[in-house]
């Protein structure tokens, strides 16, 4: 069934609830009427809905929207109804002073607009779960929002008789399109998009073709570069050689300097006592030392914070097995990765007692379930046991059966009894548990917060250090309304390792692993590489990593620090159909190495597995994608990321640019609110920018994704290349022009076609183009540079084919 007979059918359901009529509370109302409304028959998600958000002093009800808020719904309980004029019940467009004659009404309607100002969401909704009514709560037409008017629904009977206007302005795909605004606002809406190139290729993206030694490549890379680090038993040899320290700024990063240092340390500054690096310039920072060992006795975890893809797991394990192998000499190390773990989980102190407990088992040989280790635990209790009624001995099997009871009581809390087995080793053994709660923060942020109420459990009563892994962003979140808040916290940073050295030092130890393979005589056989031609392609692999600035500039700026991406850019190259291995190979075999050219690099990243770009398989955003028939929309997203990093440079600190400042650059050069909130939902879902909702004003920042995709990518060939299919073309006789082809020649005269086309649309701007922070002009001329060199490099090697054949013919 399709999502809108779907929500239709659930909503004639919902007219049976037996909440109606009944005169139930907010919550109940919340949970039987109103939530259903959303969820099941608007096709909102939960995760797209925060529930009792706090701010000066009130809360909210619903504020519904991801990344940026889109209305703030308050609940009135199922008793209190809208008391409409007669004559007016089954219209819909309802007049904002009209609603307000009935004082509940007026009173529910100046609550949420209160809410809706303070927090700069748009538009605001009251409803009590069976009737609804919408206003456009922050306007910037000159009219007072209680001056407007109001979409309205008196009766969930209404809403499913006339469902196709419920769906079509409050649903999740219509407040996207901004239907209710426009509706509300008395505007026309603009035409949408031409259709793409894309919608008349046949069997559109496809799939590229590799040759079987491509296949063989990309199988090896997989064994000897890609699943090294998630290897459950991974080598000590492997953390040793393939660890970077974290700490240096990057001085690849297209994001200032400035900035960066200023993100980095409101981290610090955030926290209450401060936090600081796990490593400095002299390496492991001492202080870390010292709390880890105090630790047990302050009775908190060890928090340490990064965003995701730094090398948090990494650090942990080097730590562990390296810089503090002595200080942990005499730990048990008890290590939870819960990027392993299942993803339903219902009691988490009891998940985490049987990992922990079969770890024991596995790695330390002790067996918390054994007959003689539990009688050694609970001596204690034996022996008052004893001294009690049920400690008479004189008949044995009596004694004995007291006994199994008394002690199949104490394990069958398994959280205390691993506490209690934990507390023996130590007595026993002088060695401490060291607990990690590692990758929480690939987890829903409930989930998170159950698993830092365990670590605080754990560190209270434990006698062990305990380290948990988050990101700030989350660490923030649960230090203002969450578990954390209860809590006093010991956090530790740690900022992104450099992308180059990761991937330099991946390769080079997956090149010593195939030298000692082959020496071996364990190198996978039967394949059509052999470790003397893998070999060669990690030494062309090395050498770009090691000399080629550009090269190290796009992985960086392109992975945002995140070494995952950086490796997974990595993986996409190697064996990719769009890079000639036996090229590679043929250049080795006459003695010299292959230098990888950057064009390379980006089709392999840009279409994946693909035969044609993506917008939905690809980590890489199309620039030029518009929502509406106007051509301008082509630059409006190239400007909203400049204009966001030239205003985070000069306002400093971290770099955030309010979301009303960016609205106003937007509609200040012509682009309607439609337009840039589509743009600014495109940016944050590609990572182009940051999205906060921390402050009083919703906010961006800029990331060095989006900074290098306008600075660099905006003007490479390769890219603009791969976007047309995906481009829509205004300009009638243009879309004529624009086909799919396929060889070098056509696609560089396509190109320049393209190109001509944006042209042309850049200067409808008039003069205004030259206070624009995006400069199309500027990229337009770099790309026709990029271009011709295309060119020449295509004729070129067309002319050393035809003057070797000429050469094979004339012999």
């Amino acid at each position: 069934m399709d999502p809108y007979a779907s929500a239709k059918s659930e909503l004639h359901g919902l007219l049976g609830s037996s909440t109606l009529g009944s005169g139930a509370n907010e919550d109940t109302t919340r949970l039987h009427l109103i939530d259903a409304l959303l969820f099941n028959c608007l096709g909102w998600n939960a995760q797209d809905a925060t529930t009792e958000d706090h701010y000066n002093g009130s809360y909210v009800d619903y504020i519904v929207g991801t990344p940026s808020a889109q209305f703030i719904l308050e609940a009135k309980r199922e008793g209190i109804a809208f008391r409409l004029p007669p004559g007016i019940a089954g219209r819909h467009a309802i007049t904002v002073p009209t609603l307000m004659e009935d004082e509940n009404t007026a009173k529910a309607i100046r609550q949420v607009l209160e809410y809706c100002q303070e927090r700069g969401v748009p538009v605001g909704i009251i409803s009590n779960g069976h009737q609804l009514a919408a206003f456009f709560a922050s306007r910037q037409d000159g009219i007072p929002p209680l001056s407007g008017e109001a979409l309205v629904f008196s009766s969930l009977q209404e809403m499913h008789d006339d469902f196709n206007t419920l769906w079509s302005h409050l649903s999740k795909p219509a407040v996207a399109t901004r239907n209710l605004q426009r509706y509300l606002l008395g505007r026309k809406p603009q035409s949408l998009a031409p259709e793409k190139l894309s919608n008349s290729i046949a069997n559109y993206p496809g799939f590229r073709r590799r040759t079987e030694l491509e296949t063989d490549l990309k199988t090896l890379g997989q064994l000897f570069i890609q699943d090294l680090e998630h290897e459950k038993n991974i080598s000590d040899e492997f953390i040793r050689d393939c660890y970077c320290a974290s700490g240096a700024l990057s001085q690849y990063s297209l994001v200032s300097r400035e900035v960066l240092r200023a993100r980095y340390a409101s981290v610090a500054s955030a926290i209450p006592g401060g936090a600081e690096q796990v490593t400095g310039k002299k390496g492991l920072n001492p202080k870390l030392t010292a709390e880890m060992v105090t630790a047990a006795l302050s009775r908190r975890p060890i928090i340490l914070l990064g965003d995701v893809g730094v090398g948090k797991s990494m650090f942990l394990r080097h730590l562990i097995r390296v810089d503090a192998q002595e200080v942990l000499a005499k730990s048990i190390i008890l290590y939870v990765d819960f990027v392993r773990e299942p993803v339903f989980v219902t009691d988490l102190p009891e998940y985490i007692t049987e990992r922990m407990s079969e770890q024991l088992e596995a790695e330390q040989g002790i067996d918390i379930q054994e007959r003689s280790f539990v009688r050694a635990v609970y001596n204690k209790e034996i022996n008052k046991f004893k001294k009690t009624i049920f400690g008479d001995e004189s008949d044995p099997a009596e004694y004995r059966k007291h006994e199994l009871a008394m002690l199949a009581g104490h394990i069958s809390n398994e959280f205390e009894h691993l506490r209690r087995s934990l507390d023996h080793i130590r007595g026993t053994s002088g060695r401490s548990p060291l607990v990690i709660l590692d990758n929480i923060d690939q987890r829903p942020f409930e989930f998170q917060e159950r698993i830092f109420e365990t670590a605080h459990s754990i560190a209270d009563s434990w006698s062990g250090t305990v380290f948990v892994s988050i990101r700030p962003s989350t660490f923030f979140q649960s230090r203002s309304h969450g578990a954390l808040a209860a809590y006093q916290t010991r956090a530790f940073t740690i900022a992104p390792a450099r992308t180059d050295q990761v991937i330099s030092k991946r390769l080079n130890y997956a090149k010593n692993k195939v030298i000692e393979s082959g020496a071996d005589g364990i190198f996978p056989q039967n394949l059509s590489i052999n470790d003397r031609d893998l070999i060669s392609y990690l030494d062309a692999l090395i050498k770009a990593f090691n000399v080629d600035e550009e090269l190290k500039s796009l992985i960086d700026n392109m992975s945002g620090g995140n070494t995952r991406i950086a490796l997974m850019f990595l993986f996409t190259f190697i064996g990719s159909g769009y890079v000639s291995t036996q090229r590679v190979l043929d250049v080795a075999d006459s003695g010299r190495v292959y230098t990888v050219p950057m064009h390379e690099f980006i089709r392999a990243i840009v279409f994946g597995d693909y035969d044609y770009y993506s917008p939905e398989a690809s980590v890489v955003c199309n620039l030029f994608d518009i929502t509406t028939n106007d051509a301008r929309e082509h630059f409006l997203l190239p400007n909203i990321l400049a204009h966001v990093q030239r205003q985070a440079e000069s306002a400093g600190g971290e770099g955030f640019v309010s979301a009303a400042s960016i609205y106003s650059f937007g509609q200040g050069i012509g682009f309607s609110q439609e337009q840039i909130g589509a743009q600014l939902d495109r940016a944050t879902k590609k990572n182009l920018l940051d999205f906060s909702d921390a402050a009083e004003d919703a906010s961006y920042r800029p990331t060095s994704v989006g900074n290098y995709m306008y600075r660099k990518m905006s003007a490479s060939f390769s890219y603009v290349d791969a976007m047309i299919v995906d481009t829509p073309i205004v300009d009638p006789s243009t879309r004529r022009l624009i086909r799919d082809v396929q060889s070098i020649k056509d696609r560089l005269s396509r190109a320049r076609i393209f190109r001509d086309y944006l042209d042309a649309n850049w200067l409808t701007f008039g003069s205004a183009a030259d206070e624009l922070p995006f400069r199309w002009n500027d990229v337009s001329a770099i790309l026709a540079d990029e271009i011709a060199e295309a060119e020449a490099k295509a004729e070129a090697a067309a002319q050393r084919r035809n003057d070797s054949s000429t050469h094979f013919w004339s012999r």
